[in-house]
């Protein structure tokens, strides 16, 4: 049998702590006494003192209350003067309110508590984006209140069909994790996947997001994120109707979606702010700099020093005389600035935003001239790791972006192992990795993969808005009917 709900067992309980509340206090002269829980800061004071226990105390109907059933069923029937009222008579589920910021009144006779939603705290503002910012399009962002974060949603997807489950996370933590999708639209089985598998977690703490994404993702050894993360309402509300699942989670200030392919993380919010063609080209760019920022420092350890003759004769005699005086051999010089770039970009993050920048700036350019003057490093090297550096910061997504910079290391060590045949080695393994993912149900590389060509719209290149008639058939099956005019095509 589990406990019951009584104020001198909960006021022991927390005797130590000096951030909750339990006092008594008397409501009439009938002997009629509750005791109210709360924690100081997390709720609304003046709402409780002005709202909520003036009214009571100045009630009527109240001071000639006789019994703790009588005053309940009054309160609850209408005179609590608060539309988010409701009883618990749970013990444990009364402690997780409360300590989620909740006001309890409790009533040790009826052994039972009436609750107020009077949550308030200290929060940041909306914002704009900081990784997703666009010129054209809202300008509004997630924070790291999950109910703040939902109403954002809500706003955008005014459908009944709209459903937010709120599940919990954490057996010291407790964190709310809310579960959206869209009933008419997403695939159930999978909602249920997602469901069971966040009902799983068993673990004291979500301290930080890697923790619930590694929980959700089926292929852990991947460096390919197989769970994409947005800061944008607007882009989680149209992923919602498309059929994909949400999740927020409170005090992460960004939302998942699920299931995720490698298209969506290459594509921008910018490709549908601008006209069809600018957005075309803007995804062929960004297709463009992630092969660059994975090929071009193999390739060119490759070429120099495997298969000279397949450079053109000036080039290579170039690179030969910018190379006579370096002591280093070409995949050591591509590898070891790699990896100094690898460190400058982690040590700009750690330091103060304008110290970070003037280093980026002494780092790239003042060391990299003295490294080429002081015949450490020829000239072609250092542009050639430049160009591939700065390709791969134009992919959108930061985990994909960082899956990419790791994957790079691989392909330049295969080059120097074995050259060309070694990239191509490294190419193939690459592709049976990316062919051999699944994300619950749905191949990683899809549309790119699939026969339905309606998928294809909006992969490669925009197509115009017309054409977006049908929804994935693996995300939605039972509802593809996107947009009721236009032609298919």
């Amino acid at each position: 049998m589990g406990q019951v709900i009584n104020s001198t067992q909960i006021k022991e309980l927390f005797s130590k702590s000096g951030d909750i509340v339990v006092r008594p206090v008397k409501l009439n002269q009938n002997g009629i006494t509750f005791s109210i829980f709360c924690v100081d800061g997390l709720i609304n004071s003046q709402v409780m003192d002005q709202g909520i226990l003036q009214t009571l105390h100045q009630d009527v109907y109240l001071k000639n209350c006789m019994t703790e059933r009588e005053v309940m069923d009054y309160l609850m029937s209408g005179g609590a003067y608060h539309a988010f009222t409701s009883v618990e008579e749970d013990y444990q589920l009364l402690i997780k309110s409360v300590l989620s910021g909740i006001l309890a009144f409790i009533f040790d006779g009826e052994k039972k508590a009436i609750l107020y939603d009077i949550r308030t705290f200290d929060k940041r503002s909306i914002s704009e984006p900081t990784e997703e910012a666009v010129i054209k399009g809202p300008k509004d962002s997630f924070i790291e209140v999950m109910r703040t974060n939902t109403a954002l949603i809500r706003r955008r997807v005014r459908s009944e069909h709209l459903v937010m489950e709120q599940l919990t996370v954490g057996t010291l933590s407790k964190t709310d994790i809310t579960l959206m999708y869209i009933t008419t639209v997403a695939n159930m089985d999978t909602v249920a996947q997602i469901r069971d598998k966040i009902n799983s977690i068993k673990i004291d703490n979500l301290s930080a997001p890697a923790f619930i994404e590694e929980f959700l993702i089926e292929n852990k050894k991947s460096l390919f994120p197989q769970i994409m993360f947005s800061q944008r309402p607007d882009r989680i509300a149209a992923n919602l109707t498309d059929g994909r699942i949400a999740i927020t989670v409170d005090g992460i200030p960004f939302v998942y979606l699920l299931p995720c392919q490698l298209p969506m993380l290459i594509q921008s919010p910018e490709d549908y702010a601008n006209h069809f063609f600018v957005g075309s080209a803007l995804r062929v760019l960004r297709y463009l700099a992630m092969v660059v920022t994975l090929f071009l420092p193999a390739v060119y350890i490759a070429a120099t020093t495997y298969q000279n003759q397949m450079l053109p004769v000036q080039l290579a005699l170039s690179t030969q005389a910018a190379k006579q005086n370096v002591p280093f051999s070409s995949a050591s010089e591509v590898i070891g600035l790699l990896i100094c770039f690898e460190i400058l970009i982690e040590a700009g993050l750690r330091l103060p935003k304008t110290v970070g920048t003037a280093m980026s700036i002494l780092g790239g350019v003042v060391v990299g001239q003295a490294a080429v003057t002081a015949n450490i490093l020829s000239p072609l090297v250092v542009v050639i790791v430049s160009l591939a550096g700065i390709a791969g910061f134009i992919v959108p997504n930061q985990d994909l972006s960082s899956g990419i910079r790791v994957t790079r290391f691989c392909f330049s060590l295969m080059a120097a192992i074995g050259g060309f045949l070694g990239v191509t080695v490294a190419l193939i393994l690459l592709l049976i990795h990316l062919c051999s993912l699944d994300n619950y149900g749905v191949a990683y590389l899809s549309p790119f993969v699939d026969v339905d060509r309606s998928n294809h719209k909006d992969t490669l290149f925009r197509f115009p808005v017309k054409y977006f008639t049908k929804r994935p058939q693996k995300i939605a099956p039972y509802n593809r009917t996107k947009q009721a005019c236009g032609e298919e095509k």
